[in-house]
């Protein structure tokens, strides 16, 4: 199977309401969507959408990456025997090269080839899939939490996150013990420091909120090298999300009480990474729970296809609702506790021309 043309489109979504992150507000999600079409008329899409001031390139740097290899993709033959799922992401000359946010969109595209020259789901190619994937609800704000936290526990929801480290600990540990209340004992409750506090706050917070049975704390320092200590002093579940893109997964050897990793592929570097992390985590007792960078439908859908495989836990895609339009038509079903997985990956794909603008064509 080889390549035999490479299409590049840039895409622009409004997000309602805007995105803050850190002190910048962001209204619209931009990104590259990746084209593969081989000899035998099969199509693969990939989105490579770097996400401002958490990814190391620019979507301009993914771009003129994308521009200059992909006349070298051209003619890559995708080894597409049953076992060789690696070997085809390593086929393509540029890939140990390139952005994280660009290998993810080639590896997706290289997965959808081989799922349909092998007439089968991307899932059932990435192993054995679960037909539905549990959704992570997420409240955004602590004053919001009565009336959001009964509503998810009406919904059916599973599991909830909850960001803290922005307001006085005090306030937000009292906060936590409300929506515990609302809650109940039956979903999980998740939080999000994001860095924000030194060992100390977090050892207080750990014991505060002993009694809370959190399922896990993301990222609670400043400094992430004191991870291991703050675990072997407190029994707070921790959590990575930053770190697993600043180390590599042998880290989990050494700091064994960590409880999950939040894995985003489009910020970890693909698909292939991603479940590196993934069966590390599992061999060492973490859960590793794949997580969304406001990604459009067309990198939800790899989203979608690698949490099915992965452990039956609940995981962070809720981004996708921020997005007030989609490049794909209609957009994807996921607002609820769960999503099922042929609804959101099996569906063909259809381009919503009037939100993507083509920039180049290989060969032109």
């Amino acid at each position: 199977m080889r390549i035999s043309e490479v299409d590049l489109y840039r895409y622009e979504l409004p997000l309602a309401p805007p995105l803050c992150l850190g002190a910048s507000t962001v209204e619209h999600r931009h990104g590259l969507l990746v084209r593969l079409e081989t000899e035998q008329g099969a199509v693969g899409w990939g989105e490579a959408a770097p996400l401002p001031g958490f990814s190391e390139e620019t979507l301009s740097e993914v771009i003129d990456a994308a521009r200059r290899r992909a006349p070298r993709w051209i003619g890559a033959e995708i080894p597409d025997g049953e076992k060789d799922l690696p070997r085809s992401f390593l086929a393509l000359p540029m890939r140990s090269a390139c952005s994280a946010s660009l290998r993810f969109a080639i590896e997706s595209a290289v997965l959808e080839l081989l799922a349909a020259t092998r007439n089968t789901s991307v899932p059932d190619v990435l192993g054995t899939a679960r037909s539905t994937v549990a959704l992570n609800a997420l409240l955004t704000s602590l004053d919001d939490r009565p009336e959001q936290a009964a509503r998810f526990r009406e919904q059916g929801y599973r599991a909830v996150k909850v960001k803290v480290g922005r307001a006085d600990m005090g306030e937000e540990i009292n906060a936590l013990q409300a929506i515990r209340r609302d809650l109940g004992d039956a979903i999980a409750l998740r939080a999000d420091a994001n860095r924000a506090w030194s060992l100390d706050e977090a050892e207080a917070f750990a014991e505060a909120t002993r009694d809370l049975q959190l399922a896990y704390l993301e990222e609670p320092l400043t400094d992430p090298t004191q991870i291991s200590e703050l675990t072997s002093q407190t029994d707070l579940p921790v959590a990575l999300d930053e770190t697993t893109r600043e180390v590599e997964p042998s880290i989990l050897r050494e700091s064994p009480s960590v409880a999950a990793v939040v894995l985003k592929p489009t910020l970890l570097g693909g698909i292939q990474t991603t479940q590196t992390w993934s069966r590390i985590a599992l061999e060492h007792g973490a859960t590793p729970v794949i997580s969304a960078s406001y990604e459009s439908g067309i990198g939800m859908r790899m989203l979608v296809a690698l949490a099915a495989v992965g452990p039956d836990t609940s995981v962070g895609l809720s981004t996708y609702t921020r997005l007030a339009a989609d490049v794909q038509r209609p957009p994807l079903q996921m607002n609820g506790p769960e999503v099922y997985v042929e609804s959101i990956v099996d569906a063909p794909i259809s381009i919503n021309e009037d939100r993507i603008e083509r920039i180049d064509t290989f060969p032109s």
